[in-house]
Order: structure tokens, then sequence, then C-alpha cells
């Protein structure tokens, strides 16, 4: 029998650029609060940096040569679910309740994004999913056959805007090409959690509520949440 997910949650913030903005620190505590009994480690880069070297020595050179700081906050979130397990979630996530009954005998765990995003990315696969909430346990295959991808020359090199290298070095796309690359017993042993449970807004209808907005629409959506992604995309708003 397969071990279950560690009861840590991991969250990233560098700190190289400003401290961890308010907003942001406010949704951090909401996983303190619902997930009581599990570990809560906030890296910043010393940690990173250390844990990379001391863990992934071999992966150093390519982590350092990555062009833009978030395709590093991207390759380490995979380093740390391999090594450590636990779930790692982005900063503009707010938990609503725990999610352990979602994670019961499941290994490696995916957030599916709204259908109306993958029109918007115009990719041509059953689901959209992202790095912005995974988990894991250790030394999961899925997590491994990612991490051998973002460190490669092959990443290093690509040639295009931030927003495609990004996206296809160490982002999303990336684990979505991975993903439905796999046979099907590969898939088997990975688990899209549905939008509804962990990202029950769009793009405009997390904008929406996040401004102000009390509408049916938006409360039918959080009926099932357990966790709802803001969308901040804060990383592409600079050219580090």
């Amino acid at each position: 029998m397969k071990e279950s997910i560690p009861k840590i949650i991991h969250q990233i913030w560098s700190g190289i650029d400003e401290p961890l903005p308010p907003v942001f620190k406010e949704l951090g505590e909401t996983w303190k609060r619902d997930y009581f009994g599990w570990e809560y480690i906030q890296w910043d880069n010393k940690m990173m940096i250390d844990f990379v070297m001391k863990y992934y020595p071999q992966h150093w050179d390519i982590y350092n040569k990555f062009p833009y700081n978030v395709q590093r906050w991207d390759a380490i979130r995979y380093l740390i679910l391999d090594k450590l397990g636990g779930m790692y979630v982005d900063f503009d996530y707010e938990s609503i309740m725990p999610m352990d009954e979602l994670f019961h005998d499941k290994f490696c765990c995916f957030a599916i994004e709204p259908e109306s995003h993958r029109k918007v990315f115009r990719r041509k696969v059953n689901e959209v999913f992202n790095n912005a909430l995974m988990a894991s346990i250790q030394g999961h295959p899925f997590m491994k056959k990612v991490i051998d991808n973002v460190f490669s020359q092959k990443a290093l090199n690509y040639q295009g805007t931030k927003n495609s290298c990004v996206l296809n070095t160490t982002g999303p796309w990336l684990l979505m090409d991975l993903y439905y690359d796999s046979t099907d017993k590969e898939k088997e042993d990975i688990y899209l959690i549905p939008c509804k449970y962990v990202t029950p807004f769009d793009f405009n209808q997390a904008h929406r509520f996040r401004a102000g907005e009390i509408s049916e629409e938006l409360e039918d959506c959080m009926q099932e949440a357990f966790a709802v992604h803001y969308f901040f995309s804060n990383w592409r708003k600079d050219n580090k």
C-alpha cells in the first residue's frame, strides 16, 4: 500500500523584491487556520537555495541560470514535493475548509481550472490544470518526470516571450503536455481535482469577487469549494 500525502503545507515567497504583501499574508493565514495539525512551511529565497544545494546539487546550474525568477519559483515547488511531499499552494489561494477528504487514497494531485480557461489558452485537451495548488507523496514518478523535463537544456534554451517561456518550461503547459503524453496506467495514479472544489471562479469571476460583488452566480460557484484561486498573476507584471 502506498504512503499517504504528508500533512505539510508549502508556500513560497522569496522576499528578494519585497516582503510578503498584507493581502497574501491574510490569505496564507487561512491555510494555517484550516489545517490544524499540519506542518506549515513558508519558503524564502535562502531556504530555497540551501534546499537545492543540499538535496539537488545536480540541478543547481540550471536552477541558477533560468532567465526569470518565476521559473525558479515554479521549479523549486516540484523539488520540494518530490523530496518532502505535502501540499504546495500559491499565496493567491484562500482556504475555505480542509481538503483531507479529497486527498484520501490519492498520491499526486493537481487543480483543474474552469472550462473557460481551456478556451482562452486554446488547448486541445480534456482538462486544463495548473501548478498553483498541488499535492503529492514523496518521490512520485510523475513529479520526477516533471523535474527531468524542467531541469533540461531544452528548457534552459527555450526561445519566446516571458509568458510562453514560463508556461512551456516550468509552468502549467509543461505539466499538461507531460500528463497527456502519459499512459492510461500512469494517469490512474494522478488525480485532477475538479474545479468546483479548488478553482470555483474563472479569471473574470475572481476579479469580480475580489472587487466585492455579491451575486447568486458567484454564490453558486462557491457551493462546494474547499479553496479559491484569485489569479493575481503577479509573475506577469515584471521582467525578472
